[in-house]
């Protein structure tokens, strides 16, 4: 589907499939899943400034300082995206004790999320600071503060007996993994014992990376990734993504998975099948975090059986979240069916 002529015959067979209402009544029957989300804490910070040219006594960029923000990421995102479908929904997460964060994370959060904070010891919050170019939203580079050192025992068995007790009573359980030392093997395998429904995100970014495959994980009930994390899972740069799939479905055998594509649009593998589907927006204003939305709202659909609309509300959310910067805003209902009533009336540029 790489034509003009292929995506809007895409949105009208869609249309005719998917009208409005029944997606909205999808929606709704989501609000009684009970949710617990895992993951790890990320903070994004967004310092914007001015860039003035070359140092003249050092071979750096200066830059005038303009104003700064600061967003909740990582599973803190997933969680406040799956909230606004959820009505009841627990957070477990990490944070470091040398900085006292909970109180942004708890203002940052929306109000229906329970949150459980295990502490690491001499570890920071993890904190991801951009730093940009104000009048153009470009991305100079990047500082992180972060531990990601093993877990100690005591902390570690302190999770796990959380989550004994816990996962039972939850009918889906989220799993943010961005390889930053919370989710340890031993959590892996109770998780996988435990949970009723698993969904997981398996990051590869700058500080795992090599280290942070979705391989880890043997019986997820619904995978997300994206091209360069489905490249690394079956060490295979080059092949396209229908014969990267079927490696990772001859090799893991997981029934259900997605995987987003950018300006490409979203590839939905279920029990074998493929199916694709195109992008709506192609010129996006902040990629990050848009994976944290896309795989949030999809497995909501993916533990309901809605298979057949997947690739397709992959790339609405999408096309959402890359519309405003980082985690500042959240996927809702209400932004998701306006999208797709954009999207039915024509109103979105698929190119």
């Amino acid at each position: 589907m790489d034509s003009v002529k292929d995506s809007a015959k895409a949105v009208e067979e869609m249309k005719l499939q998917y009208p409005p209402e029944k997606i909205r009544q999808m929606l709704d029957s989501f609000r009684n899943i009970k949710t617990m989300v895992i993951g790890d804490a990320i903070i994004d910070e967004y310092y914007f400034t001015v860039p003035k040219g070359r140092a003249t006594k050092d071979p750096i960029l200066s830059v005038d300082y303009v104003s700064h923000e600061a967003y909740a990421g990582g599973a803190l995102a997933i969680a406040n995206h799956l909230s606004n479908f959820v009505n009841e929904l627990v957070l477990v997460t990490m944070v470091g004790d040398l900085d006292d964060r909970r109180s942004f994370i708890a203002d940052a959060l929306n109000k229906n999320i329970t949150t459980r904070f295990f502490v690491k010891k001499d570890a920071p919050t993890t904190v991801k600071r951009r730093y940009l170019n104000s009048l153009r939203n470009e991305k100079l580079f990047k500082v992180e503060y972060l531990n990601d050192l093993p877990l100690s025992k005591e902390l570690e068995d302190s999770i796990l007996a959380f989550l004994e007790q816990e996962l039972p009573k939850y009918d889906l359980v989220v799993v943010g993994d961005f390889g930053h030392s919370i989710i340890t093997e031993r959590i892996i395998r109770l998780l996988e014992e435990k949970s009723r429904h698993l969904s997981i995100n398996v990051q590869s970014n700058s500080a795992n990376l090599g280290f942070n495959f979705v391989t880890k994980y043997s019986s997820p009930a619904f995978v997300t990734m994206d091209i360069q994390e489905l490249q690394y899972a079956v060490s295979d740069k080059f092949s396209r993504v229908p014969a990267l799939a079927e490696k990772l479905y001859g090799r893991t055998h997981f029934r259900k998975f997605l995987v987003t594509m950018g300006k490409d649009g979203a590839g939905y593998f279920c029990a074998g099948r493929q199916a694709f589907f195109p992008a709506f927006v192609t010129r996006p204003q902040d990629t990050v975090g848009a994976g944290d939305a896309v795989f949030s709202v999809t497995s909501l659909f993916a533990f309901c059986g809605f298979d057949g609309i997947i690739p397709f509300i992959a790339n609405c959310v999408g096309g959402i979240a890359v519309s405003y910067m980082g985690n500042k805003e959240y996927v809702t209902k209400d932004k998701l069916l306006d999208f797709v009533g954009q999207i039915y009336g024509g109103k979105v540029k698929t190119r």
